[in-house]
């Protein structure tokens, strides 16, 4: 038997056991995915063979149903993935979408070493493409992740009979990236990487998920099993409650210190009744100190800050919180998705003193303000101040 019929053999025994040998019958649950307070998903899906379908309400950036549809080849990995944007009211009828640059469906397909992109978005005449070259695709992230793509990891690492399981993740702004899943214990995966961190999963023998701890991780959502839940329902009767709206918003403020102008853009997130300094934000952890794209602030002179020079110009600032003080960092990466910077563009660190304040900011906020020798920058979020202080030089 020529090589031709041999793959041709074991493509349709593959095909006629599903991915490594799963059941033709179909299976379907719900998951429910919190952000402290505020409910932002609840998924419904399906599992047969090499096909993972459903819906999900989704509440950010705006409230819509997305109905997905992902193919994978024998080995598991992505053959195609597919989302459209659905009106809550009536999922027959695509999303009106508000908020701008709004994929009305996404689409995906990878072959030839190439993950390609076919984009429709809100504000456009034409598809939008984009391609990344990848030789295999595992995972698709963005506002809101499919936690049942993420149980199709579970899965396959739990047939494996493997302790970890290389995964390539893309998004198709910011590129393909390295994550994983792996066993922490019997009961427990492990599913991230550098640009996720890591968010511990509970599942069962089968590497069913039963639930999901993203605190601390860019997600930062706990979800739980259910039985399957209408989607459609759901969708009708929570999209006229208020809306959840962009998780963190971001803002642009410039203030005049001593004369000199400095200018900063950061992205805001709320508490939500969560804990956040060792909970949503590690102790001993770089943090992005802030959220969606990198915090960037402006400086038209140099400045000193503790006892070093800071030349003028652009900078990323990231921070270190630890219990007692936290370490301020000024870098000159403006590019790197900001959960995964280059450390070796790391321009000066500082320490920050911090005090406990029984004014509890429920959003992040960063303050430039006037003192008599110079200025002081101030982190606020939940019940800590951290604070720098530094002069003009001119």
């Amino acid at each position: 038997m020529d090589n031709k019929r041999v793959f041709l053999s074991v493509w349709a025994l593959l095909s006629t056991l599903g991915c490594f040998g799963q059941s033709n019958q179909p299976y379907t649950a719900s998951f429910i995915g919190r952000m402290g307070v505020d409910t932002v998903l609840v998924e419904t899906y399906t599992m047969i063979n090499n096909h993972l379908y459903g819906k999900a309400f989704i509440r950010v950036p705006e409230d819509y149903i997305g109905e997905f549809s992902i193919h994978f080849y024998p080995d598991g990995s992505i053959r195609e993935f597919n989302i459209n944007a659905m009106n809550p009211l009536n999922s027959s009828l695509p999303f009106a979408a508000k908020s701008g640059a709004f994929e009305y469906r996404l689409n995906m397909n990878c072959r030839n070493d190439t993950c390609t992109y076919y984009n429709s978005e809100a504000g456009t005449n034409v598809e939008k493409l984009f391609r990344h070259p990848a030789p295999k695709m595992d995972f698709v992230g963005g506002w809101v992740p499919l936690i049942s793509l993420m149980e199709w990891q579970c899965r396959r690492l739990a047939r494996s009979g493997s302790q970890a399981l290389p995964l390539k993740m893309i998004n198709h702004n910011i590129g393909v990236y390295d994550i994983g899943v792996r066993y922490q214990t019997k009961d427990k995966i492990i599913f991230g990487g550098p640009f996720l961190e890591y968010t511990a999963i509970s599942v069962t023998q089968e590497g069913r998920i039963e639930s999901m701890d993203g605190i601390g991780t860019p997600w930062n959502y706990y979800v739980t099993k259910h039985q399957p839940i209408d989607i459609d329902a759901v969708a009708k009767r929570m999209s006229k409650t208020p809306g959840i709206g962009i998780p963190s918003p971001t803002e642009s403020l410039q203030a005049s210190i001593q004369q000199s102008t400095i200018a900063l853009t950061y992205g805001r997130p709320f508490k939500r009744g969560r804990p956040i300094f060792g909970g949503v934000v590690p102790y001993d952890s770089l943090w992005r100190t802030g959220a969606n794209g990198p915090t960037t602030i402006t400086f038209e002179n140099d400045i000193k800050i503790g006892e070093k020079v800071l030349p003028k110009g652009v900078y990323s600032i990231y921070t270190i919180p630890k219990v007692k003080e936290w370490t301020l960092i000024f870098s000159t990466d403006l590019k790197n998705w900001p959960t995964d910077p280059d450390r070796t563009k790391e321009l000066i660190r500082v320490s920050m003193p911090i005090q406990k304040s029984t004014d509890i900011k429920q959003q992040f906020t960063i303050e430039l303000k006037e003192i008599k020798k110079g200025g002081q920058l101030r982190l606020l979020w939940d019940d800590v101040v951290a604070t720098a202080d530094f002069d003009i030089l001119r």
